[in-house]
């Protein structure tokens, strides 16, 4: 009988099993990726809606409203931004303390608005102490929105005259003047 060409069952099984190994340790590093990815387009969508509910603001001069965290149909004055199932958005918002920045969370946030001066200002809801729903509005001194989902985490900065800006880190500590 001649030789034949090919692979033994063995040769094909030891390949299967090599690739397993490679793919297991494959795997966390590509969720990883994975995650950070998701965050990324996240965090870009967000920085795109709030830079066009500015331009919108200071072009038609009439203020824009950003319902964050909720879905909806958009109108030239209000704009939906809801965030992804496997994220969460939370609050900072900034001062200068002893040349450093120090930033204190904000609860209750569902809104942003835009003023026709481009600048912004936060909107949330909260329950006084006689139990009565309030909605308060917020002047921005310097706000950080941040998305996160447990692996990786990015950040949009607003500053107090609306400029908008994706970051991968926050300004927290870092120095101020």
């Amino acid at each position: 009988m001649g030789k034949s060409q090919g692979f033994t069952l063995i040769e094909l099984m030891v390949t299967m099993v090599v690739l397993a190994i490679v793919a297991s340790i494959a795997m966390p590093n590509f969720q990883k990726v994975r995650a950070k990815q998701k965050i990324e387009y996240s965090t870009k969508d967000l920085e795109k809606t709030l830079i066009q509910a500015r331009y919108d603001a200071v072009l038609h001069r009439h203020r824009v409203t950003v319902n964050l965290g909720e879905a909806g149909n958009s109108t030239p004055q209000t704009l939906y931004w809801s965030v992804p199932g496997d994220q969460q958005i939370s609050y900072l918002q900034f001062s200068c303390e002893s040349n450093a920045w120090d930033g204190e969370a904000i609860e209750g946030i569902d809104r942003l608005v835009f003023l026709t001066d481009g600048s912004a200002q936060l909107s949330r809801n909260f329950t006084d102490d006689d139990g009565h729903n309030q909605r308060e509005d917020l002047t921005l001194s310097a706000i950080q929105i941040v998305v996160s989902n447990g692996v990786t985490t990015n950040y949009v900065e607003i500053t107090p005259l609306g400029k908008v800006t994706a970051k991968s880190g926050s300004k927290q500590g870092q120095e101020c003047s």
